[in-house]
């Protein structure tokens, strides 16, 4: 249902406790939440200026924060990113991570032979340790 204070977020709170709780999703598919997914995630809720309340809001209710995908084309795919920089950050690809990655991928709005394409190479590139500019850079701006 949600709280009063969730009926009057604006557009890009509602879409970043989305985001957060999506990635929250992803570290916990494997069963475990390891301290270099705990360190990406206390990164992001900063990034996104997420109090502690409301990440523990998130991570003990995520139901009640959907997906609300971004509009631009940069901006889905920094969404991607993020989710895949959760996926590698702990050194273990888990497949049920991917499949979870790529389900994102297809609420984001890409195909899904935009995903088979893309995927393991921002995956590949996010291991190698590129940032997120870099590589939207190849993505978004080539």
């Amino acid at each position: 249902m949600g709280t009063i204070a969730q009926l009057f977020e604006s557009g890009k709170q509602s879409s970043d406790k989305g985001l957060f709780k999506n990635l929250v999703m992803l570290a916990r598919v494997d069963g475990k939440i390891d301290d270099a997914e705990v360190k990406l995630l206390a990164r992001t809720a900063k990034r996104l200026s997420l109090t502690s309340e409301q990440v523990a809001e998130i991570i003990g209710h995520p139901d009640s924060y959907p997906m609300t995908p971004p509009i631009s084309k940069e901006e889905r795919y920094e969404r991607f990113i993020d989710f895949i920089q959760m996926v590698v950050v702990d050194g273990i690809v888990d497949p049920a991570e991917e499949q979870l990655v790529a389900k994102y991928g297809i609420a984001l709005g890409f195909s899904s032979e935009q995903i088979e394409e893309c995927e393991p190479v921002i995956m590949q590139c996010a291991m190698d340790g590129c940032g997120k500019e870099e590589i939207l850079r190849r993505f978004v701006l080539e």
